[in-house]
């Protein structure tokens, strides 16, 4: 797999997709468990997930969050990994298909589109404020109550960190759905 590049200290996603032998499906997801369990032991790991295909497709893919790049490359660089993907040899067809991104692009990938450009710049802020006003607000009406007697930098800690939480995990992975014909005019589905 290439490096990747920007800034070192930026979130890392990758998204790798794999088409299964017929039949390898349950080995598979057996093999995918294991593979997300020993990366979570690493420094950094901020979660993974396996997204099993639609019913008349064998692609599965498998999505890791690192908080860094050192710590995705740690990862990549393992004696763990090497062997999870030797492990994979007789479970899968081809290579694997990888998508990368760092830093907050990651809220606009798509798994289930082929690979393309990213989408321009301005539809990412005009999706971003989108989803983040009404997160902001509902946090401030909610917790930002709860904690309105915190002294401010306490208040900020808390409101901003449930509301990036909320964006990266909840919100954007559904506004980036919702709206995937406006990111990605024209692009076909992995």
């Amino acid at each position: 797999m290439a490096r990747i590049s920007g800034e070192p200290d930026a979130p890392v996603t990758v998204a790798v997709s794999r088409h299964v032998i017929p039949g390898r499906e349950a080995a598979f997801a057996e093999w995918a468990q294991g593979v997300s369990a020993d990366a979570a032991r690493f420094p950094g790991h901020l979660g993974a997930g396996h997204i099993r295909p639609a019913r008349t497709d064998d692609e599965h893919t498998i999505v890791y969050r690192f908080d860094t790049r050192e710590h995705f490359d740690a990862w990549q660089d393992s004696e763990e990994r090497r062997r999870w993907m030797e492990a994979s040899r007789d479970l899968i067809v081809g290579e694997p298909r990888v998508q990368m991104a760092t830093g907050l692009e990651y809220w606009f990938t798509d798994p289930s589109c082929a690979v393309g450009p990213a989408p321009k710049v301005w539809k990412q802020a005009l999706l971003t404020w989108l989803g983040l006003y009404p997160t902001v607000l509902v946090v401030a009406y909610t917790v930002g109550v709860l904690v309105a007697g915190w002294p401010l930098p306490a208040r900020s800690i808390v409101t901003t960190a449930l509301s990036v939480a909320l964006m990266t995990w909840v919100v954007m992975p559904f506004v980036t759905r919702v709206f995937r014909g406006f990111l990605r005019p024209g692009a076909t589905r992995a």
